[in-house]
């Protein structure tokens, strides 16, 4: 079985998976080039500094390839991260404090990792980091040639705008579901990151920040579920990267609007 997604494709066979990162990076060439230039010494380096910090990874994971990179590991049976946000909202709240503190840990490492909600499984109601490419490796972050890729280069690897992406967009999936008490486990997470993201700059920073603290305010009641959802719409990465760069610009002038007029 194969699935192509925008950084890997993946292919299932019986009890292992192998994943090979695609050629054509959402983020463009000049980020792909980068990333694959660590090699398989660099990639191994990459994986060893995730295990230092703790990070729960598939097991038998061991590098196949490096043209393209390529992966193997045995397939991981558990629920995905987002589908726990609707069936196990306490694992679900467990998990994602879990997957903050190895962000933090990494601070510190030549590596990140990609916290989209959708790259974790659950097993023995923990998180597993079920997709490790592209290697996320601030040593080999490129300059970014236009709007989009500065604020992709950033999700990546400024560990505040990670932090405030995860736990953001982690509230705004809770907000979306009947049970609340996700998000009430959340909450003492949150105002964790307060004091550590604010003096953070640049427009990527501001968008997630701002993100972080609706998402927070709809959880005490003091704005709404749609204003969250309207918020993230307005500064969705996919709809940014699907602008011109005159429309990113626009973009930009907006959310700064927005952001004003929400108090965020």
């Amino acid at each position: 079985m194969n699935h192509l997604g925008e950084f890997s494709t993946h292919t299932r066979d019986g009890d292992h998976v192998t994943k090979h990162l695609n050629s054509r990076h959402p983020a463009g060439n000049r980020f792909i080039t980068a990333v694959t230039r660590t090699g398989e010494d660099g990639m191994r380096a990459y994986l060893g500094a995730l295990r230092s910090a703790e990070v729960t990874l598939p097991a038998e994971l061991h590098i196949v390839a490096t043209d393209p990179l390529t992966v193997r590991h045995r397939w991981a049976p558990g629920a995905t991260l987002l589908e726990a946000a609707h069936t196990d909202p306490v694992t679900f709240s467990t998990a994602v404090a879990e997957i903050r503190r190895w962000v933090q840990a990494l601070d510190s490492a030549d590596a990140r990792i990609d916290t989209n909600l959708a790259n974790f499984c659950l097993s023995g109601d923990r998180p597993v980091l079920v997709d490790v490419l592209p290697p996320l490796i601030p040593s080999l972050r490129p300059e970014p040639d236009t709007l989009f890729g500065e604020l992709f280069a950033a999700l990546c690897f400024d560990t505040p705008i990670i932090l405030d992406a995860l736990i953001g967009y982690a509230l705004r999936t809770v907000l979306r579901t009947a049970d609340q008490s996700a998000a009430q486990g959340l909450l003492p997470v949150a105002y964790e990151l307060t004091s550590s993201t604010a003096t953070s700059n640049g427009f990527p920073a501001r968008w997630f920040r701002a993100r972080r603290r609706l998402a927070v305010r709809a959880v005490e009641g003091d704005a709404s579920p749609e204003q969250v959802q309207d918020f993230f719409v307005l500064t969705s990465v996919l709809g940014f990267r699907q602008l011109d760069e005159r429309g990113r610009r626009l973009r930009i002038d907006h959310v700064a609007r927005r952001i004003q007029e929400l108090g965020a």
